[in-house]
């Protein structure tokens, strides 16, 4: 089926600020599109993000975005068959730069994720099944969610250095009965924090935003919740982290400033250590500064047989960087985060490549959200394993959670012949 018109505008993600979509109008009179949404703790090497940089919105507007799309990528496929794969690779290879800094990674991934809606729907499949076709999967599974119940850091305006305390329920069979786990405990959990009169907000990923002194006191509540839904309901859950701790670092002194102690990588790798030891983490996220290589394989050398370690920041989803750690046994895991390199087909490489040598992979969304549910269906397609979506509020957050319950439906009760 060919391509007949795409065209780009700007649209606001779930902080009000500008971001991207894109519209496929096929042949038959359909249209595919997509939204794309933005980091605000950003790794240094993701692809490149280009704002208008004029007088309107600081800055910030995406227009000229929109124009790439209509003006540089357009004229590429226009007319032609669809064919997602072969086509984000021919923008890649047109954009020419290793940072994706000609087009920009907006205008390339919103392009990219319409083609893979327009050419799921010309082979007459749901999204999920073609990524899955993409990826020469024998078949698909749900993701395990991670819950983001505690927001800290850049994403919450309290006092947590840590911006993620999350919770992944364990030993369930199926994601709908996970997710009912994970409704209770964020429910139980804030009535923990009304009963114990802790004022909280909510954060920018959904999760609540309480006001406690120190990590520590974050983890004993998350642990008080989980405790109590474990006797009230029978539902088991492990504690996961992300510490963003490239914002808590010093390249100068090549220290990490937790409060009002310096630290060097050994003293917060120790420091990881006691927290597993005395809580039940399953999983630590960007630990250590994304360019703290020897950092990161003495946390890995240190924890590996005991949780998963995962890089986010130090990755970014590009498969050199991810081949480079997976070589040096640095982490055990990588976070998958299409618009970090700018196209669908490159962040299906990063999970094949992961898949290929043991790591885990966990599809995740972004503080900065859409309502665009794309990344529920990379996560059953591409068999990742896990899926950060955030809190269970916001409705850019339950966007993707409803859509895995939809596709378990789905896969679950198929429509008859």
């Amino acid at each position: 089926m060919k391509i007949k018109d795409i065209r780009a505008r700007e649209v606001f993600n779930s902080r009000g600020w500008p971001t991207l979509a894109c519209d496929i109008y096929l042949e038959d009179g359909s249209c595919w599109s997509s939204s794309v949404p933005a980091g605000l703790s950003r790794g240094r090497h993701e692809a490149h993000v280009p704002f208008d940089n004029d007088a309107r919105l600081w800055g910030r507007g995406m227009r000229q975005a929109a124009e790439a799309v209509e003006r540089d990528i357009a004229p590429l496929l226009l007319g032609r068959t669809v064919h997602a794969i072969t086509m984000d690779l021919e923008i890649r290879d047109a954009d020419g730069t290793q940072d994706k800094s000609l087009f920009g990674a907006p205008a390339m991934l919103a392009t990219s994720m319409s083609l893979y809606r327009a050419h799921a729907h010309s082979e007459g499949v749901e999204l999920y099944e073609f990524i899955g076709y993409a990826m020469g999967a024998e078949s698909i599974s749900l993701p395990f969610p991670l819950f983001n119940l505690i927001n800290g850091g850049l994403h919450a305006n309290n006092n947590l250095l840590i911006q993620e305390f999350l919770a992944m329920p364990v030993n369930f069979t199926d994601f709908t009965s996970a997710f009912d786990a994970g409704v209770v405990l964020f429910h139980e959990l804030g009535n923990i924090l009304k009963k114990e009169k802790i004022p909280y907000t909510f954060g920018e990923e959904g999760g609540y935003s309480p006001q406690l002194t120190n990590e520590k006191e974050a983890l004993d509540i998350l642990q008080e919740a989980i405790a109590y839904v474990q006797l009230q309901y029978g539902y088991s859950f492990f504690c996961a982290l992300d510490v963003a701790a490239s914002q808590l670092y010093d390249p100068a002194s090549k220290q990490y400033q937790v409060r009002d102690a310096q630290m060097s990588s050994a003293e917060m790798v120790n420091f990881y250590v006691r927290l597993c030891e005395e809580y039940p983490i399953c999983s630590i996220e960007d630990g250590l500064h994304e360019e703290d290589w020897e950092g990161w394989k003495l946390l890995t050398q240190m924890l590996k047989d005991r949780i998963q370690i995962v890089g986010d920041d130090i990755f970014v989803t590009n498969p050199h960087r991810i081949a480079y750690g997976i070589e040096h046994e640095i982490a055990t895991a990588s976070i998958i985060k299409p618009n970090q390199i700018g196209s669908v087909t490159e962040a299906i490489q990063a999970i094949q490549l992961c898949q290929e040598h043991g790591w885990m992979t966990i599809i995740s969304h972004r503080s900065g959200e859409t309502e665009d549910s794309f990344i529920a269906d990379l996560a059953v397609g591409s068999n990742a394993g896990q899926i950060k979506a955030g809190g269970l509020t916001r409705g850019e957050r339950l966007a993707k959670y409803n859509r895995l319950l939809t596709i378990e439906d789905h896969l679950k009760r198929p429509l008859s012949e």
